[in-house]
């Protein structure tokens, strides 16, 4: 079977897209079945054909967390990448492993979030400004919060904060004795907290305050210091949101584990 040149195709069956590389993964002795994630077209999977050659003009185009254009030919299975040009690199970014590592697990979170062929430009929009964050040396930990607590917000599973989660009653910022829970999607009062609901963790009221926080700013509030990933509350924060993710996703975020093994020093 031959294969048509896409500028003999049907206008139709070629198309644009702007896009950041999610992740890849190799097919064949020189093709790639690359994840992009569209601000016009969503989530999708496309073939990158020959790119591993050396001589390869896609070959710079199509790693991932590259911003880029694509041109994409529709494809009776997957659609297949024509031209590629990438738009951001982001060289601080993949100049240094655990912030590498950091951009995978976002993009790892936004590829778990969201569905092939279904635009969302919140996200899209998320994602990128949380690259442009990492690559201008943000506080890592801090960000990757400020990241979850936003992915939540865009896929619909905003936490409820204000008020309990079981009874409905407002909750004051300095209650002591708080719970969260994943099925309940929220902060629970005290008297609530004594219910065997399920899923239920400890919330101090210091912890509450920084998902207040988180929720107000967004992406701003990765520069407060009260999100520091060594502090008391930057790692209650990072143990419930890690908890409340895997509840709702039904599986682990398998970035995290060479995450920890990189922030402890204890590389493979």
């Amino acid at each position: 079977m031959t294969t048509q040149n896409p500028s003999t195709l049907p206008h139709s069956s070629l198309y644009r897209a702007e896009a950041i590389i999610l992740r890849h993964r190799d097919l064949g002795e020189a093709d790639r079945i690359i994840t992009l994630f569209s601000r016009e077209h969503g989530k999708l999977r496309v073939s990158a054909r020959g790119v591993r050659k050396l001589k390869s003009r896609l070959g710079g185009h199509v790693e991932p967390l590259i911003h880029a254009s694509f041109l994409l030919v529709r494809g009776r299975t997957l659609d297949i990448v024509s031209q590629a040009q990438a738009l951001e690199t982001f060289p601080h970014i993949r100049g240094d492993l655990l912030t590498t590592t950091r951009g995978l697990y976002v993009a790892e979170l936004v590829d778990l979030f969201s569905q092939e062929h279904e635009a969302q430009p919140a996200l899209f929009s998320l994602l990128l400004e949380a690259l442009h964050r990492l690559e201008g040396g943000a506080p890592g930990d801090a960000l990757l919060r400020a990241f979850e607590v936003g992915v939540l917000e865009v896929a619909g599973y905003r936490p409820v904060l204000d008020r309990c989660a079981s009874c409905g009653r407002a909750i004051d910022s300095k209650e002591r004795g708080l719970g969260f829970g994943a099925a309940l999607g929220g902060a629970v009062c005290s008297s609530c907290r004594t219910e065997q609901w399920e899923a239920m963790r400890p919330l101090s009221s210091e912890a509450l305050a920084a998902l207040r926080l988180l929720q107000q700013r967004g992406l701003d509030a990765a520069e407060d210091p009260m999100l520091d990933g060594e502090g008391p509350v930057g790692s209650e924060l990072e143990a419930l949101l890690r908890w409340h993710l895997r509840y709702i996703l039904e599986r682990p975020v398998e970035t995290v584990a060479f995450l920890d093994q990189l922030r402890t020093g204890r590389t493979p």
